[in-house]
């Protein structure tokens, strides 16, 4: 995908349509319509099995639904490969954090920048100027998402040094280094402390942008009333409600079966 054609579509929305997906007969997501919009923090909840993974891989391109479309901004995804969608600004983090840990964490970060690399692998062992250049700059983006973040301070650090709430930071800081278009966050709370989620609560806020359309799979129930604009629940694979936070925690049929009960 020409690099001429990504101006046109930021700040647009991503538009799912009628999206279904099949594995062997079992009807993993059904007639899925969604409109995300730039500027707002989506929330997806649901219980397990609901088919929430299975969207975001759908919106990546790792899987292809059998029927429905995506369009971002005036594309069509349709047929685009996961390294196309990459190259259009898709990025997405996964449920279990996956660092090197052989790196310092804000080498972890550029990694995240290696897709919008021009130098070959040849650069990276000879001592060619573009090189360098492209390293340092590769840096200062890694080091500015980090900032973004507030986790600066532990740019040298190593993964084992550090707890699993600075580490899911990194990661994110990873995702969105590159400055993508469409962020998808696939449970950024699991395995942290009630401390570690408020910091990270703080960190997806500052995230929200007109140019972002940012996404989040999470079964903190807090965290994503807390952050999100508007929240979508799955059921099996459908479309269960969609609301703002005051109307998904008002939804009786939300509360008995996802969100829970205090008079039971």
């Amino acid at each position: 995908m020409s690099a001429a054609l990504l101006p046109v579509i930021e700040g647009q929305p991503v538009v799912i349509e009628n999206l279904a997906l099949s594995f062997g007969g079992n009807e993993v997501l059904r007639d899925i319509g969604l409109c995300l919009q730039p500027g707002e923090i989506t929330g997806l909840i649901g219980p397990n099995g609901a088919g929430k993974t299975s969207f975001f891989n759908c919106l990546t391109g790792l899987y292809a639904p059998q029927r429905g479309s995506i369009v971002f901004g005036d594309l069509h995804l349709e047929g685009v490969p996961p390294t196309g969608r990459a190259a259009l600004g898709f990025s997405r983090s996964f449920q279990h954090v996956a660092l090197c840990p052989e790196l310092t964490i804000v080498e972890n970060v550029m990694i995240g920048l290696e897709r919008q690399s021009a130098c070959g692998w040849l650069d990276a062992f000879l001592p060619f100027t573009r090189g360098r250049e492209e390293r340092a700059r590769n840096q200062e983006l890694a080091l500015a998402a980090l900032a973004r973040l507030g986790i600066a301070d532990v740019a040298g650090e190593m993964p084992s040094q550090l707890p699993p709430g600075v580490l899911r930071l990194a990661e994110i800081a990873r995702a969105i280094a590159g400055e993508p278009r469409v962020l998808l966050l696939d449970e950024p709370a699991a395995g942290l402390n009630s401390v570690e989620t408020r910091d990270l609560s703080t960190a997806l806020m500052k995230l929200r942008s007109p140019q972002l359309v940012l996404v989040v799979v999470e079964h903190d129930m807090d965290l994503i009333m807390e952050v999100c604009d508007v929240i979508h629940v799955l059921n099996v694979g459908r479309l269960f409600a969609s609301g703002s936070p005051a109307q998904i925690r008002s939804n009786a049929d939300v509360v008995r079966i996802y969100l829970g009960d205090d008079d039971e």
